[in-house]
Parts: structure tokens; sequence; C-alpha cells
């Protein structure tokens, strides 16, 4: 088949997406956070197969328009078949227009991809699924149930488990599983079922599915039924212009970006400055989250002081690298004595405050300020604090060890590390735990070199964090 003829089966191929895409309503799409997949990220997916001369079995699991299927099949061995699936029936009768372009075996099933039974027989799988969270649920597998959050980790769960012996499944999926603690099962199940071999990441939120209203930070995923391999392919800044093989990667291995025993990945590996600090949590240091939910509290919640009351700090509270109370804003300033009979008080003492929530594109991920309070007080839900505690007894910290932590969680460098290993626009307390982090001692020396009462710019923050380690440029 000549070069002319395929360039006619894309356009053809996209055409169907394309008008797919116009007419699905926004409110089918907000149901199932459903986006279908343009030309180049179909074809970027693709491309991460290995090439083979020998016909090979393709599953397309919620198929959509059958875009994923039909580049995959285009690019296989003559006498390919592709099974496709898809619940809407609409999509499922784009599907097979997209397959019987490239295809001679191509079956569309118009079903739930939890309602058909698949065996383990297919070489190549390849899904967009539903990024939807969900109840969770639990999924039979070969190593017992496997409790799942989220619509896009249940389709990976079953596309893994349908392929066959050495067979590859690519993936185009929220990088949000790579972190935190709702997919820590998901992460040990994956890392033992099968070899992680391509990790790419979309540099952009939201320049892969342009005419989808998609603010998503998302990826492609390879891996495939075999043990794992020396090394996987990082893309750490892809962008959907161009092809894969013209950009640039780097190869690591799995344990050199995967952190702590909640099996944390990283899309690089660790700046070698860092190399010498052990995690928050092994220098004694532990994050829990704000004990005060405010819409189940309501009628704690003051407007004004109240007698025998108690100061509540909101991300709103947050300055910069201090934390003031009370402030003019939206929300309420205080909690009632009441606040005592609900176990939303902390100790009096010092903390470091971290907001819970922050997106790709603000100036920082981790945004973390000084408290010091000299009496007991509320902590908003939406914000997590640094202790010496544990998770059953809250324990405030030295003053010096709070400034210099709120410092050195401040610092360009461990911006850019938290970046590497979250892609969701929530701040973990899982994550944070596995944070690089100097000793007490080192944390104290820091506090007296800049206080933490004054406006510091970023540079000066860097500057001052740079010769405490007299850090020269990483290698």
């Amino acid at each position: 088949m000549g070069p002319v003829i395929l360039n006619h089966m894309s356009e053809t191929i996209a055409e169907i997406r394309n008008k797919a895409a116009a007419s699905l309503s926004p409110k089918r799409q907000q149901q199932w956070e459903q986006f279908l997949t343009p030309m180049p990220v179909a074809e970027q997916a693709a491309s991460l197969f290995t090439h083979s001369d020998n016909p090979v079995h393709i599953l397309d699991l919620g198929s959509g328009t059958g875009i994923l299927g039909a580049v995959t099949a285009r690019q296989a061995a003559p006498g390919s078949s592709v099974l496709a699936i898809e619940q809407d029936a609409q999509l499922a009768s784009a599907s097979e227009l997209s397959l019987a372009q490239v295809c001679d075996r191509a079956k569309v099933i118009n079903a739930s991809v939890f309602d058909v039974l698949l065996d383990t027989k297919f070489d190549r799988v390849i899904l967009n699924p539903p990024y939807k969270k969900i109840r969770p649920i639990t999924i039979p597998t070969s190593r017992g149930d496997l409790k799942i959050t989220n619509l896009y980790a249940a389709f990976l769960v079953i596309a893994i488990q349908a392929l066959s012996e050495g067979g590859e499944c690519v993936a185009i999926i929220p990088r949000s599983w790579m972190n935190g603690a709702y997919f820590k099962d998901f992460r040990g199940w994956l890392f033992d079922e099968c070899s992680i071999d391509v990790i790419a990441v979309y540099g952009s939120r939201q320049e892969h599915f342009k005419d989808m209203s998609i603010l998503q930070e998302i990826m492609l995923l390879k891996v495939s039924k075999r043990p794992q391999t020396n090394s996987v392919t990082i893309y750490g800044d892809i962008t959907p212009a161009h092809s894969l093989g013209s950009q640039s990667s780097v190869q690591a291995s799995l344990n050199s970006i995967t952190l702590g025993k909640d099996l944390i990945l990283c899309i690089q590996q660790q700046d070698s400055r860092l190399s010498e600090f052990k995690s928050l949590e092994a220098r004694g240091l532990w994050v829990s989250t704000g004990k005060l939910v405010w819409f189940r509290n309501r009628d704690l919640l003051s407007e004004d002081k109240p007698v025998d009351g108690y100061p509540l700090y909101w991300s709103d509270n947050q300055n910069g690298l201090r934390t003031q109370h009370p402030i003019e804003c939206d929300r309420k300033q205080w909690v009632t004595s009441s606040a005592t009979d609900r176990n939303v008080l902390l100790p009096a003492g010092n903390y470091c405050l971290v907001n819970r929530f922050s997106a790709k594109e603000q100036l920082h991920r981790i945004n973390a300020s000084y408290l010091s309070s000299d009496v007991e007080f509320a902590a908003d839900n939406k914000l997590n604090y640094i202790h010496q505690g544990t998770s059953r007894r809250t324990m405030p910290l030295d003053s010096d060890v709070a400034r210099g932590l709120t410092l050195w969680l401040s610092t360009t460098i461990i911006d850019n590390w938290y970046r590497q290993i979250s892609g969701s626009t929530q701040v973990n307390a899982t994550d944070l735990r596995q944070l690089p982090c100097p000793s007490k001692e080192q944390l104290i020396q820091l506090s007296r070199l800049l206080p933490t009462d004054i406006y510091a710019s970023q540079s000066l923050i860097d500057q001052t964090v740079g010769g405490l380690f007299s850090w020269t440029k990483a290698g």
C-alpha cells in the first residue's frame, strides 16, 4: 500500500474522529471525562509498539471512534486483527467506519468494557480510557483483588490482563497514578505484573486535546507482559506537534525513579544535589492534613472572635513565608469553643503549613508558610501541616526547625523535585513525606541565615540555601 493511500486513510480516520468530537455533548463528555484522541496523539501512542513482521491481535479498549485501533492496525503486518469495545452506540459505529479503512479482520462490540469477558490472547492493547474518579471498586486479578478508585486505572488493569505473554500495552492516561496514596495498590500491582517500558509526559496540560476543553496532565505509558527491563525510556516534556522519535528522552532504571515504600514515580532521576538528604519522614518529621472540614462544621465557624474561641487557618492566611491571622477575606477566621468536642484542634506551637492544592502553571507547586501559635488552633482540611509527631499524635516543631523547613520547601530545587513526581493538582501528604530534607541541625542553621518574617525573593531564598550547602551546578 503506497504513501498516498496511507495519507488519505489518516485524513479519513481523523475526520471521523473530529466529527464525533464536535458532536459530543458537553454533558456526555463531563459525565465520563472521555476525551476523543486526536490523530497526532494517536500516532505517537501507536509508534511505541515494537515492530513485528508477524500478524498481531489488537485490542482497542473503550475505542471511541476507533482511531487508536485503526492507527495501530495500519502499521501492523498484513493479517492482523482488531477487536474494539465501545459502550456508546454512535461511537461504536464510528469505530466500525475507522477500522474498515485499514483492516479486513475487525470486530466492534457495543458494550461496556466491564461486561465483556476477554481472553489473554492480545499482542497489542491500546486505550485512551475515561478519566473519571469513581467510588472504590475491586477487580479480581491473578494476584488477588485490587482496589481501584478511578476508571482509567480500572481500564488499564483489564487491558494488561488481556495481554498474551510478551504482549504490549500503550495507554493515554493522566499522570496522577504515579504518586499519592490512592494509587499505591495499583502501582504495586503494575510493577509486579509487567515491565514499565516507556513513560512520556506531555509538557502542556491542554495542547494534546485542544478541541476537547481539557486541562489535565496527560502521559503515554507503555508496558509489556514480561519481567521488568533494565531501563525505562522517559520523555519528560513531549509535544504532539512532532514525532516521539524526534524528541529528547533519557534511559533510567525503574529503581532510580521510584521513591519510598509507596512506590512514587519520578519522571526524571533525582537532582544529584539532593542525593545526600534523607526523606522528610526519615528525619523524624510527619505530614498530616488539617482536621477541619468546613462544610461539616459550619456551626463552629465565626466571623468575629468568640469568647474562648480559637483561630482558624485557611490557605488564604498564607502570605509568602509567613502565616497571618486574622486577615480580611471571605473565610471566617475563628471557631467557637465547641471545637474542643470535635477533634479538630491542634496543639499550640510551631508548624510549617503547605497548601494541599496547586496547578502546574503556578509559580510554586509547594506553597509553604511558617505558623507559630501560642494557643490551640484549627487548620482547614485543604492545608497540610508538618510536625514531629506521628499519624496519631501531633507534636509541634522547634521554632527554628519550622522556619528552616519553610525556607527549604520554598526553594526552586524542591519545586523542581515536586514537579517531577506530581501529576495532579493535589499536594499529597504521602508525597511530601518522601521529600528530600536536611537534618534538623541544618534547618536550624538555615533559619538563622534568612528570617521568615521578611519578604524574600526567590533568588534570595535559593542563594541562601545554596550558600549553606556550598552547591555547584548539578551534574
